[in-house]
């Protein structure tokens, strides 16, 4: 559900960031984003890097136009989170929006070249996931990547329906007159139902598990630091914005 949320997240800032630029004729409308704006830029002044994360979450959640020097502002809060990846695809979508015109384009080109072996660190990283977030054992498989389950093929039902007649157990056919005559089924024995091929009818088969893909892994809500040791109970973070890719 989270990823969801978040996913929508980032889907609501990149819609708002197309209507302002489908206004730009006319200037940017602000509207209810100036003072959360304010807010969060002062909130970076003072180093409050988390209340700054905060109140970018609101302006984006409130649907309505996005100031277009947000993103950058966004990619350098996240930066400071640690969030390298969610901050490079921020800043990736200011320069996109604004080129070199934008106010910021010498610090966003500051802010990308200092991303640059951060992200590096992370795709070398065996410890976490492509956004950085620290990996951590399948609570499903428990990390051993196969698993007992509801069989994929007939959904755990032991059945699945004869392909040779849709399911309706009879097959037509033509006879020398040309005739449409109806026949049981040979593979199905009309019964329009085979017994599961995968599970042999038990309903189950032990196979690669399909909450980590069979990877006995899964991202943790906590930021990597890339060490073989961590203690995941003291660097919980709460805040994990978002790029849609997947």
């Amino acid at each position: 559900m989270q990823k969801v949320f978040i996913n929508s997240l980032f889907f609501l800032m990149l819609t708002s960031l197309a209507i302002l630029q489908s206004h730009a004729q006319v200037g940017p409308n602000l509207g209810g984003t100036t003072r959360a704006l304010n807010q969060a830029i002062d909130a970076m002044e003072r180093g409050d890097y988390q209340k700054a994360n905060e109140q970018f979450r609101q302006i984006i959640q409130s649907n309505v136009p996005i100031p277009p020097e947000m993103p950058y502002l966004f990619a350098e809060t996240l930066f400071h989170l640690g969030q390298y990846d969610n901050s490079q695809n921020f800043l990736n979508k200011y320069l996109d929006l604004n080129g070199f015109k934008g106010d910021h384009y010498k610090e966003a080109k500051d802010l990308q070249a200092k991303l640059q072996p951060k992200i590096e660190e992370i795709k070398s990283c065996q410890l976490c996931d492509r956004k950085g977030y620290r990996l951590v054992d399948c609570s499903t498989c428990n990390g051993s990547t196969h698993i007992e389950q509801d069989c994929r093929v007939c959904r755990g039902n032991g059945i699945v329906g004869c392909s040779r007649c849709a399911g309706k157990g009879l097959v037509t056919k033509k006879n020398v007159f040309n005739i449409v005559e109806y026949y049981d089924c040979e593979r199905c024995d009309g019964n329009g139902r085979l017994t599961c091929i995968r599970c042999d009818g038990d309903k189950i088969e032990y196979g690669e598990c399909q909450a980590c893909q069979g990877a006995g892994t899964t991202a943790s809500e906590v930021l990597c630091d890339h060490q073989d040791q961590l203690d995941l109970s003291e660097k919980r973070t709460s805040f994990r914005m978002p790029f849609s890719h997947p």
